[in-house]
């Protein structure tokens, strides 16, 4: 028996266990192997999906089921396959991306399903952090996109996206939709009541040994799923809507091993 028996720790990838160049400090990994050694399950909550979960997330000690789409996938890394889907309604999902590329004629639509992501506009501007981390995308109509449809977002600039935003939202666009920003450029979309809060659900229904859930995150994403863990942290560097729910407001940022920070806080 081990003192973290039944502890599960999610942790929030880019702004929170990552640094600003997307590695895991030393500390954050040896604080997670201790946790793990102590008999604690980790997973990633994250928006990303297996097809762009790369070497530094498979490198982790990952031992839980990650919650992946921001929510919308329960995934098994060692079985490769996913446990719970909620996906967005594909006649909703082409109505907002056909209207957001009238709107704004080089936004760039993409879909994420259980295979990868798919972009649909052949005039975008393309999306920056797709080609920082030299993300695989698929070129394509949204005829050909299989399905289901976890997730879509909207990528641009900031200011360009703030105003699509509005515009999309004064139109109903968003009906059916949770719709949120994940990061300065990108508005994102699943389904309605979807998000990574939402997720725990998914993990205490297919782990029956849950005794307690630690969650730390830094962004409009992370919102529900600091606010409904046991124990809910946010690093230094999070927004002010993420600190205000969080049980436990750090003075470390991502930079400087949150993670482990918040470990220690948490468990003593």
């Amino acid at each position: 028996m081990g003192a973290f028996d039944g502890y599960y720790l999610y942790c929030d990838l880019d702004g929170t266990l990552f640094d600003d160049e997307k590695r895991v400090s030393p500390e954050n990994r040896a604080a997670i192997l201790s946790f793990i050694e102590e008999g604690g399950r980790f997973g990633v909550a994250t928006g990303r999906v297996p097809s762009i979960i790369g070497a530094i997330e498979s490198s982790l000690p990952v031992n839980a089921p990650c919650i992946l789409a921001n929510g919308a996938g329960l995934y098994d890394l060692v079985e490769k396959t996913f446990l719970a889907v909620h996906p967005v309604d594909p006649v909703r999902t082409e109505r907002v991306t056909s209207r957001a590329v009238e709107l704004l004629p080089d936004t760039c639509p993409q879909i994420f399903n259980t295979l990868g992501i798919y972009e649909l506009n052949p005039n975008q501007r393309d999306d920056p952090q797709t080609v920082i981390e030299r993300m695989q995308t698929i070129h394509t109509s949204i005829e050909r996109v299989p399905q289901p449809f976890l997730k879509f977002l909207l990528a641009h600039e900031s200011n360009r996206l703030n105003a699509l935003q509005a515009a999309l939202f004064q139109e109903g666009l968003f009906e059916g939709f949770s719709v949120f920003r994940s990061s300065d450029a990108y508005l994102e979309f699943v389904a309605e009541g979807v998000n990574k809060g939402a997720a725990l659900a998914d993990v205490r229904a297919r782990c029956g040994d849950v005794r307690k859930i630690l969650a730390i995150g830094d962004y409009n994403n992370d919102l529900e799923i600091v606010a409904l863990a046991d124990i809910g942290g946010a690093p230094a560097n999070a927004i002010d809507e993420v600190r205000a729910v969080a049980d436990i407001v750090l003075s470390a940022d991502n930079n400087n091993s949150c993670v482990a920070r918040f470990l220690e806080a948490a468990l003593g």
